[in-house]
């Protein structure tokens, strides 16, 4: 089984390209003392970073390789005012009060992102005109439906379109219905993080790439946090390395399973295509459980999110996969010829909801966003910098919990390689049928 640490390949051209790198403090070589010490440079971590550095806070981040080298610099790039579970199964979970507040929360998230991004100036292809959700099955228009109706109760910008209307929306024909969530947008992922790099440190944050954190230790009032060629003391410690968690922290990996995400991209489209798909500039995701995005990027390129390979190494099966499904939903695109593919891990937790963690006194983590990574881990690195600043725990968006390993883990790749294989074969006979 492959996992985040066998990854060797930097995050794709096809967001590094044309973004100016960070000028940081390059490896951490000399051992000092900090009030935070930051461990991922990712949106969890350099989110944090930031919150502390503008509060005042001596912090420092600690990268093992090169910021946004994760997750965060292979994601999607899809701004979502959602979490995994709708309204429905949230209060259930929380209960009515914490329910809400967390729906509330999550739907915040956008306003977040974008605010930062527009705060500190940050270029990175960010398009705010929302979100397309399409129907693929009559079980996912109810869904869709369910949730409108919910959020225009609550006088949120989000509508249901019919057949016609989504057909101009997508230039397709391939859905019957769909719903436009005007809170959401998109962005170039990698250079959103490198933006919340470059203010961290214009703020004051020092940030160390090439260090990769060998121990975490108390020693007296302080943690030790130690690379190979320095080390840290600190008074409190953020672990912000999410599915690239190691054996660092006991249990923490233990705690989520990574599972694989797939993209292709595009050659750019000529202009008639472009003025055809997708004309609002709306990403478009369907209600089909695997991987379903396409999108427009800035260059005209399509790119497009894939369902393959969950764990094991990747394939050219889910390129002939994408295709197909491209050709069915433009069928005036002929077939794409595709420039780039990559894949990125997302940490799945037990319950698909994002966990905070006081793992000893004065060391706190976030992670396990079950594929909402830009909205919710820029929420919870500014709520992890609140637990360094000593705020009111019952503030945070998540509430903090007991780190609990997966039963079974070692188990858990396999059950989940079941699971998708059966939510393949239900997405594809259900949209069969519509």
């Amino acid at each position: 089984m492959h996992t985040p640490l066998d990854d060797t390949r930097s995050p794709p051209g096809t967001y590094t390209r044309g973004v100016a790198p960070v000028s940081t403090s390059g490896a951490l070589r000399e051992g000092r003392q900090v009030g935070v010490a930051v461990i991922g440079g990712g949106f969890t971590g350099l989110s944090a970073a930031l919150h502390i550095a503008e509060a005042g806070g001596d912090v420092a981040v600690l990268e093992a390789k090169d910021l946004g080298w994760g997750a965060s610099g292979r994601a999607f790039g899809q701004v979502v005012p959602y979490l995994k579970h709708d309204h429905t199964g949230i209060i259930a979970r929380f209960g009515l009060e914490r329910g809400n507040a967390l729906i509330d929360a999550a739907a915040g998230g956008p306003d977040f992102v974008f605010g930062l991004i527009e705060r500190h100036r940050i270029i990175c292809d960010a398009v705010r005109t929302g979100l397309l959700f399409a129907a693929h099955s009559s079980a996912g228009r109810g869904v869709l439906e369910r949730r409108t109706r919910y959020w225009e109760a609550r006088g949120a910008p989000v509508r249901m379109l019919d057949a016609h209307a989504t057909q101009a929306a997508i230039g397709s024909a391939a859905y019957e219905a769909s719903c436009l969530e005007e809170r959401g947008g998109h962005l170039n992922p990698f250079a959103y993080a490198l933006g919340l790099a470059r203010a961290a440190e214009l703020a004051g944050a020092k940030i160390h790439t090439s260090s990769p954190v060998r121990k975490i230790a108390r020693d007296g009032g302080l943690w030790r946090v130690g690379t190979e060629n320095g080390e840290l003391r600190a008074e409190t410690v953020i672990i912000g390395t999410n599915a690239y968690s190691d054996a660092l922290w006991p249990g923490l990996s233990e705690s989520i399973v990574p599972m694989r995400g797939h993209a292709l991209v595009s050659r750019p489209l000529s202009d008639n295509a472009r003025a055809a798909i997708l004309p609002g500039r709306q990403p478009l995701t369907d209600t089909r459980h695997l991987f379903s995005g396409v999108r427009l990027l800035a260059d005209g390129s399509l790119h497009v999110s894939s369902d393959g390979p969950a764990f094991g190494p990747e394939s050219d099966a889910f390129r002939r996969k994408t295709t197909a499904r491209i050709a069915r939903l433009f069928p005036f695109l002929g077939k794409p010829e595709w420039r780039e593919a990559w894949s990125g891990w997302v940490a799945m937790t037990r319950d698909q909801f994002p966990h905070y963690h006081e793992l000893a006194p004065g060391v706190f983590a976030a992670l396990g966003y079950s594929g909402r990574g830009i909205a919710a881990a820029s929420l919870a690195g500014r709520d992890l910098a609140a637990l360094a600043g000593g705020r009111d725990r019952d503030t945070l968006t998540f509430l903090l919990s007991p780190l609990r390993p997966i039963t079974a883990r070692a188990f858990a790749p396999r059950f989940l390689a079941g699971l998708v294989w059966w939510y393949r074969l239900r997405d594809g006979v259900t949209a069969r049928r519509v």
